[in-house]
């Protein structure tokens, strides 16, 4: 890891090279726990981002077809055989504790 010899190279060396192009105005950052906190903010601001208005109600409808409970509810349909397998344990929780 230290010098390099990792299967797809250093994250380190990854993370540098993409961060010449974060204030480029093509290029959109967003993190994982951007979405996870406020997932219609993030559908928003990705939907803005890429120039597709979005009605309240087809906002809402990306939300809920892209959680977790649905995700794994369509699993068999969109992943077939393997779905049962990728979508195991996710749940979500109260308060400031978030998905596990």
């Amino acid at each position: 890891f230290l010098f390099s010899l990792v299967t797809w190279g250093c994250y380190f060396d990854y993370l540098s090279e993409w961060n010449k192009y974060a204030d480029q105005e093509n290029i959109m950052p967003i993190t994982y726990e951007e979405v996870k906190e406020n997932p219609a903010l993030a559908v928003k601001n990705i939907a803005t981002f890429f120039g597709i208005p979005l009605t309240e109600e087809e906002l809402q409808l990306v939300v809920e077809r892209s959680s977790f409970q649905s995700m794994k509810k369509n699993s068999e349909k969109t992943h077939g055989t393997v779905g049962n397998v990728l979508f195991r344990k996710g749940r979500q929780l109260q308060g400031a504790q978030r998905w596990k």
